[in-house]
């Protein structure tokens, strides 16, 4: 089919079933948006391969479950957007670097293309979410979708002497969404970027629930704002809903920047006591 169509560039599969893999090859698609779907009775997507893609620019899997294998994103050599990667891709390769459920099994190909990801991250995980930013170096803007109820131990200290490109010239922009402030693996997460990512402009936070400012306040000691990697940094904290990517829309339209880049769905107590979100940021 899409050899048939020589002129094609934007390409949306919305619930995919029946289809156990699926190949892609085209020297003209930009833009591949899927949402697999899920059922208890028919097949999903299983598997996708970009066999050859020169002109992709942005691959985009918006269902939390489905597409369990993204074997191979190969001949991508423009990709630039890439999202939502989470556990439940068994097994991801981007070159000849591959990923198991998030955990970097090899890292020996670095894209220096990729400017914009999105994750779904369990604890969250920032050993897995570093290694990403090894493999892309290039990395503005970093999207993470917190899955909070399995807690990972987070603590890990930045070497100065192993640096990490993204972190010290690129990472500008970090959204953090379904942030649990009450817990310490949450909070060790996010204090990473603020301690160590030093050209950030922005880094906007999201609660899955309702919280005063003078809660807000402790968060930011807690996060050592004060002490931020760059001063000219912006931190945001706001109490919301839970909050994913599956609502996005236009992906069709190339000239958005980043599709990621969406207002915040607002929090429900808030609006019924009639007042705007309840937001720090500093």
């Amino acid at each position: 089919m899409l050899s048939g169509c020589p002129a094609l560039e934007s390409l949306e599969l919305m619930k995919v079933f029946g289809i156990d893999r699926l190949c892609i090859s085209s020297q003209t698609l930009k833009s591949l948006r899927f949402f697999a779907g899920w059922t208890s009775q028919g097949l999903f997507l299983h598997e996708l391969v970009i066999e050859d893609a020169p002109c992709l620019e942005r691959l985009l899997r918006l269902d939390p479950v489905g597409t369990k294998s993204i074997k191979k994103i190969g001949g991508a050599t423009k990709l630039a957007i890439l999202g939502m990667l989470s556990e439940d891709i068994s097994e991801l390769h981007l070159g000849s670097s591959v990923f198991q459920k998030m955990i970097a099994v090899s890292l020996t190909t670095k894209m220096h293309t990729m400017r914009v990801l999105a994750l779904r991250s369990t604890g969250p995980n920032l050993d897995a979410v570093v290694n990403f930013l090894k493999c892309f170096p290039c990395l503005e803007r970093l999207y993470v979708i917190f899955k909070s109820w399995e807690v990972i131990n987070n603590v890990r200290s930045y070497d100065p002497l192993d640096p990490i490109e993204s972190l010290e010239l690129r990472l500008k922009n970090v959204v953090l969404k379904n942030y649990d402030g009450t817990k310490s693996s949450s909070i060790d997460f996010a204090k990473f970027f603020v301690l160590n990512a030093k050209v950030l402009k922005e880094m906007k936070i999201t609660l899955p629930y309702h919280r005063q400012h003078r809660w807000f306040a402790k968060q930011f000691s807690l996060l050592r704002v004060r002490s931020r990697a760059s001063q000219d940094a912006q931190i945001e904290m706001r109490c919301g809903s839970h909050e994913y990517f599956t609502h996005i829309k236009g992906t069709h339209d190339l000239s958005t920047h980043d599709p990621f880049d969406l207002p915040s769905i607002g929090c429900s107590k808030c609006k019924e006591k009639g007042l705007g979100d309840a937001v720090y940021q500093i």
